[in-house]
């Protein structure tokens, strides 16, 4: 049985109990949790378990999710705990998650479907990047895309996320449905604005775009 996955059910859940199942060398598998793992470009969660810092989590093939954790000799298996995450840390993350998608649209937008392919994304908690195949200069087009960005967080938009088996969808507004098991705010709101966009050329047609939020 997987470990239930609690950020996927809530992902403004800060803190949670659990029970521990395993304890393999330094890591530790619980029954649920609320910590994200490495995956889908987005890094894994920051936090503790009963104070014990976590210094890793990552999901196995079998779907269970795994914490490495500073002190492993602390817990055995049976153990109720207590978890949680470093919010100001994950919500950043939700933050710029949230606003690659809508970036995805605004570029769909300013660019034109079907003129420009997205070929690699990452993320930290200070910005985000969109490596992008496109024949021009994306520069020629930055304000327009800051500014039609800051004008769709102003006017705000549910950040609607569903299952279609084992796949996980979500969808801002009326926009594209967009496949993703990242963790995303509630309304675009949230975003907030878009502060600045960096544009650097990685060769002939391709282009790296990085974003920074205002705080």
């Amino acid at each position: 049985m997987a470990t239930r996955k609690l950020y996927y059910e809530d992902a403004y859940l800060k803190e949670a109990k659990a029970k521990v199942l395993e304890v393999r060398d330094n890591a530790l598998l619980l029954d649920q949790t609320i910590f994200y793992p490495t995956g889908g470009g987005q890094p894994h969660d920051r936090g503790t378990i009963n104070g014990v810092e976590v210094l890793d989590v990552y999901k196995d093939e079998e779907g269970n999710v795994w914490h490495v954790v500073a002190e492993p000799e602390m817990f055995k298996v049976g153990d109720e705990v207590e978890l949680k995450i470093d919010w100001d840390y994950r919500y950043k993350l939700m933050r710029i998650h949230s606003a690659m998608h809508l970036l995805d649209h605004v570029l769909n937008e300013v660019l034109g479907k079907g003129k420009w392919k997205p070929y690699g994304s990452g993320m930290s908690y200070e910005k985000g990047r969109y490596d992008i195949e496109y024949p021009e200069n994306v520069n020629q087009y930055k304000e327009k895309i800051i500014e039609l960005f800051n004008r769709y967080v102003d006017e705000g938009g549910e950040m609607k996320i569903w299952w279609e088996g084992e796949t996980r969808l979500t969808q801002i507004r009326d926009f594209e449905v967009i496949p993703c098991g990242g963790t995303h705010v509630r309304d675009i709101k949230e975003i907030g604005h878009l502060k600045k966009l960096k544009r650097s050329s990685l060769g002939r047609g391709k282009q790296r775009l990085e974003i920074w939020l205002e705080e």
